[in-house]
C-alpha cells in the first residue's frame, strides 16, 4: 500500500483541486463525491535483481487512476492533469521512497458510465520504485 500512499499524496501536491480524503481516495472509489479520483495498485512485472542476483533492488507495480465526473469535459481535464503531473516522476523521493520512473501505459480513456450516469476515465501506469 505503500506506494499508493505516496501516489496520492504526489496528486495531492500537484493536480489543483485534489485533496486526499475529499475528492482524492486510495483503493476505493465512495458514491459522494460526484467528481473524484481513485488510485488503485495491481499486479506489475518481477522485480530488478542486482547484477549478481542477489535481494530485489527495484519493485515494479502498476498503479490505475480513475476518475469519476458528472460532465465527460471535466472527468477528461482532471485525468489528462494526472497523466501529466504522474508522467513528471523521474528520480524522486515521495515521502521515503524513491521512484526511478512513472510511465503511462496508455493516455486516459474513458472507461464506462457508472449507475448514476457520470463518466469514469481510467488510466494506467507502470512504476519503478527502489524495493523496500
Amino acid at each position: 500500500m505503500a506506494t499508493l500512499v505516496d501516489i496520492a499524496n504526489y496528486l495531492d501536491a500537484n493536480v489543483a483541486g485534489l485533496t486526499l480524503g475529499t475528492n482524492l481516495f486510495i483503493g476505493r472509489m465512495p458514491d459522494d463525491p460526484n467528481a473524484c479520483v481513485a488510485v488503485y495498485e495491481y499486479g506489475g512485472t518481477r522485480p530488478d535483481n542486482t547484477m549478481g542476483g542477489g535481494a530485489p533492488v527495484l519493485q515494479n507495480p502498476s498503479v490505475q487512476v480513475r476518475v469519476r465526473d458528472t460532465s465527460y469535459a471535466s472527468a477528461q481535464t482532471t485525468a489528462n492533469l494526472c497523466f501529466v503531473a504522474l508522467e513528471a516522476i523521474v528520480d524522486e523521493t515521495i515521502n521515503t521512497t524513491r521512484y526511478n520512473r512513472v510511465t503511462a501505459i496508455q493516455s486516459p480513456f474513458p472507461l464506462e458510465r457508472d449507475p448514476e450516469e457520470r463518466i469514469v476515465f481510467v488510466q494506467n501506469f507502470d512504476v519503478k520504485r527502489v524495493f523496500s
